[in-house]
């Protein structure tokens, strides 16, 4: 009967769907759900941010802006993760939603490329534009809130250069960036003519916070860490103590598993599930156990704020 059919296809669906290899019908992998979700509570929390703005108090408005930048940086590390494994299988799909990504992370998304994959995952540590050793200060807070504002004349030239380069060559990765940033522009631009007092609060601010806190995690993930062996280095040769981890789930889970940060310098292109399993199977049994940290916010208090002291690699290299 026509139930009985109806009932097996939507059956063929499902099971689609919840594939583990396939990850479904568009998406390679059905856990980027979580991303979407991710990326869509950043416009909820916009929408009710901006409309309940007019009625909030001082407090209330601080508290919102620090949950949209929070959010604005969970964003940013789905961007991260964007760039390494696509999430669509369709071609076409991946570019409308690179596109779609851009405008709700506030900027053109294939500008990433060029410093992270192409230039950190290769120098790490190595005179790389987001090298943690430039930073100078004897008060290590300072070589934390000043890192972003230190490398982003490095960044922007990379981007700039890469760019330009792609333009001479009329490739598809220039006329997709073209279409990020009329979305990340645009979308910005409309904000600020709504309500251009509004639209720094609840979409500027936090942009330029996510943006600062994404290329700061440097510090945390690479400050203090053992060196790496320019092409010797990568891969599964990959030196395991090259970069710290944070273990916590809450972080992990709600950016996905950007806290894996070794495995994901061994293995760039592996779909972000896969990080815990082999985490441990790969990572743990073979680092430096004070390399994981279970808790992120813990860390930040007490290498940053208090005691907040020189680490010992720094010492005898500060002026």
């Amino acid at each position: 009967s026509s139930e009985i059919l109806l009932v097996q296809a939507l059956e063929q669906v499902m099971a689609s769907i919840n594939e583990e290899e396939n990850g479904g019908i568009l998406m390679k992998n059905v856990a980027d759900l979580r991303t979407l979700g991710i990326c869509s509570a950043k416009w909820l929390i916009l929408i009710l941010v901006w409309n309940l703005h007019p009625y909030l108090g001082l407090c209330g408005k601080l508290f919102a802006g620090l949950v949209q930048c929070v959010w604005s940086f969970y964003v940013m590390t789905m961007v991260h993760n964007a760039m390494h494994c696509d999430v669509f299988r369709h071609g076409f799909v991946e570019s409308v939603w690179r596109v779609i990504l851009s405008a709700t992370a506030g900027v053109p998304v294939e500008s990433y490329r060029p410093t992270h994959n192409l230039n950190h995952h290769v120098y790490t540590q190595h005179g790389d534009h987001l090298d943690t050793m430039q930073m100078k200060y004897k008060w290590h807070l300072l070589n934390l809130l000043l890192f972003f504002p230190t490398v982003f004349p490095a960044i922007q030239k990379l981007e700039s250069e890469f760019i330009a380069n792609e333009a001479k060559k009329c490739s598809k990765t220039f006329f997709l960036f073209i279409f990020q940033v009329m979305a990340a522009h645009g979308a910005t631009g409309i904000l600020l003519y709504l309500d251009w007092r509004r639209a720094v609060l609840c979409w500027v601010i936090p942009y330029i916070f996510g943006a600062d806190a994404i290329v700061t995690m440097n510090m945390l993930q690479h400050d203090g860490t053992e060196d790496i062996v320019l092409g010797e280095h990568k891969g599964p040769k990959m030196n395991v103590n090259s970069a710290r981890n944070f273990t916590g789930p809450v972080i992990n889970w709600i950016t996905c598993n950007n806290g894996y940060h070794a495995i994901h310098h061994m293995y760039s292109n592996m779909h972000w599930t896969k990080y815990p399993e082999m985490h441990q199977k790969l990572i743990a049994p073979h680092s430096n156990p004070e390399l994981d940290e279970p808790d992120i916010l813990k860390f930040l208090w007490r290498t940053y704020f208090w005691p907040g002291k020189l680490p010992e690699h720094r010492q005898s290299k500060e002026s």
